[in-house]
């Protein structure tokens, strides 16, 4: 990037002519290149996230034109490559198919809705900025999820590699019994095609890039020929069963005819029905879509020192998704794995998805005509090493070490998405990790303090060697008090007094309150007048500043009066004992 002058204020709504206004001609040669690695990588990827939605595979390359262009202006990641995504397709697969059942056009149709409800539903949310919304999914039920949904569409494309029919809509259950009762119909051609592509394209990873190393290549130009590998396979495989007819003479699955070009723009979709039944789908792969997206952007971002914008990312998916609707695409995303090509093959800024988006086109017009012949098996194949690199086992054993509860709630949902499918499988997730949440804040640690020698500091009578006084009792929550934990706060304080043999003063050190709602506020106020009924005084202490501002004007604050709210422990000793 060259100069600061941000140019009119206009450009600051479109990020990526910011950008370019302020970028130097290596920098946009270096996005040309990435642009033009990452769409390697994306057609063959596109073609395959269609199928497994259980649509034309011409779809996919639709959902990698005009609306990766769409991002690309809008978004504020420079890195980030939209796209369809396997967990977005597998959600999509599971949405149509009791709306569409076999009718293809129908399943198209609800795709498309699909697109413009998330999309709709993305800009909703921009304008509100509600992307605190998605905080509700935690670390452990994301990755618990995608590993779910990585294992679950991996299971999905044995019927693809193998050549052994499955039903539509089985779940994991319903495909390992289709498989092995439909055992005596495995397709050995097709198994050739899907267990070789297999085999090339994980040697193509790790092990192809160390031989190249060994040999005295570059490691990113070693980096680069990996990249090519499904491309090269699509194209060799093709060849292959074209030569050998191998649809004709062995009955492999083949892709068939695509159609050649891009489709018109078309609002055709918004006068069908379905609306309401695909709604709650829709806010699914929105979220996800986003999660997924966000929590990309971010790492990235961060890598260069960059800063993402989580609710320009809102209204840039959310129109990324309209147009996908419009130009008769299925729901996208951003992709982690596009993304770290896009990344390390030096993208600097959004010029990098417009390049793909070209060659995209460009394939779409001149190229679908010639992979008929391509079997399906290959593009199962590109899938199933694809989501691999998401089944994070290692994650799992680590949440279980820290916190059970916590290890728990990805296990379930890991579960969930297996046994009860992808959106039952997440709300499962997410409801136990919320659960178990308001479980841990309704019962707050409540700890007796004390004086550490002659110093300032104050510590747990428990675990330190403190001085405290008979007369004076410290008490530290280390809670935020709302109705959750309230009358066990209540009921806890009351034990400390009681023990403490009715103290003639009471301090309550807030230094762990980060909220009181009414029913903490209730509490405060009962306690207060129950220890001056009795005789004795209640003080506050390090209470936070947003808290005593929500503390100003209660009978609470009336009661107490300014001498006995204190800024600290120490200032609260000093004052009581004179």
């Amino acid at each position: 990037m060259t100069g600061d002058n941000p140019g009119p204020g206009w450009l600051k709504h479109f990020p990526l002519l910011a950008d370019l206004r302020r970028s130097s001609g290596r920098a946009l040669a270096q996005d040309g290149v990435a642009g033009t690695i990452t769409a390697i990588l994306l057609i063959p990827q596109a073609l395959a996230y269609a199928l497994l939605a259980g649509l034309p595979p011409e779809v996919g390359l639709y959902a990698s034109v005009l609306p990766v262009i769409v991002y690309a202006l809008l978004g504020s990641s420079r890195v980030l490559a939209v796209g369809p995504v396997a967990v977005a397709a597998v959600m999509v697969s599971a949405a149509l198919i009791p709306y569409a059942g076999d009718d293809p056009a129908r399943y198209l149709t609800g795709a498309l809705i699909l697109s413009g409800l998330s999309g709709v539903i993305l800009l909703a949310m921009a304008a509100l900025k509600l992307g605190w919304l998605t905080h509700f999914i935690s670390h452990p039920v994301l990755s618990g999820f995608t590993t779910g949904a990585a294992l679950y569409i991996v299971a999905t494309q044995l019927s693809g590699l193998t050549g052994i029919p499955v039903p539509r809509d089985a779940g994991t259950d319903g495909i390992v019994a289709a498989l092995f009762g439909g055992r005596d119909r495995l397709n050995s051609e097709t198994l050739v095609f899907g267990i070789g592509a297999m085999v090339l394209l994980f040697a193509a990873r790790a092990p192809l890039l160390k031989l190249l190393t060994r040999l005295g290549m570059q490691r990113e130009t070693a980096g680069s020929i990996g990249r090519t590998a499904p491309l090269l396979l699509v194209i060799a495989c093709t060849v292959l069963s074209s030569v050998f007819d191998a649809h004709g003479r062995w009955g492999v699955a083949v892709v068939g005819e695509i159609p050649h070009g891009l489709p018109g723009l078309s609002l055709h979709f918004l006068a069908e029905d379905g609306w309401l039944q695909l709604l709650a789908p829709a806010a699914m792969i929105a979220i996800i879509g986003y999660v997924e997206s966000i929590s990309v952007a971010k790492a990235l971002a961060f890598r260069r020192q960059e800063k993402i914008d989580p609710d320009r990312e809102l209204l840039a998916l959310g129109s990324t998704n309209v147009i996908a609707a419009i130009a008769g695409a299925m729901p996208v995303a951003g992709g982690f794995a596009r993304s770290m090509v896009n990344y390390e093959a030096g993208a600097r800024t959004q010029l990098a998805a417009v390049v793909t988006a070209l060659w995209v086109a460009l394939a779409a017009l001149l190229f679908t005509g010639l992979l008929a012949p391509l079997p399906k098996a290959v593009l199962a194949a590109i899938i199933v090493v694809a989501v691999w690199q998401l089944v994070d086992f290692a994650s799992l054993r680590h949440s279980w070490r820290y916190d059970r509860g916590d290890g728990a709630a990805q296990a379930a949902t890991t579960v969930g998405v297996l046994v009860f499918g992808v959106e039952t499988g997440l709300m499962i997730g997410a409801g136990l990790s919320l659960l178990l949440f308001l479980y841990r804040t309704s019962r707050p640690h409540i700890a007796v303090i004390g004086q550490v020698g002659d110093s300032e500091h104050f510590r747990n009578v428990l675990r330190h060697d403190v001085r405290t006084w008979p007369e004076l009792l410290l008490l530290r929550i280390d809670e935020t008090l709302y109705f959750a934990n309230a009358p066990r706060v209540e009921s806890e304080l009351q034990a400390h007094i009681v023990e403490a043999k009715q103290p003639n003063d009471v301090v309550l050190v807030m230094s762990g309150v980060a909220y009181i709602d009414t029913s903490g506020l209730d509490v405060l106020e009962a306690l207060e007048m129950a220890l001056r009924q009795n005789g004795s005084r209640l003080h506050l202490a390090e209470v936070k500043g947003p808290v005593m501002d929500r503390l100003a004007g209660t009978d609470l604050l009336a009661a107490l009066g300014r001498g006995h709210v204190h800024l600290s422990v120490h200032e609260a000793v000093a004052a009581i004992r004179g």
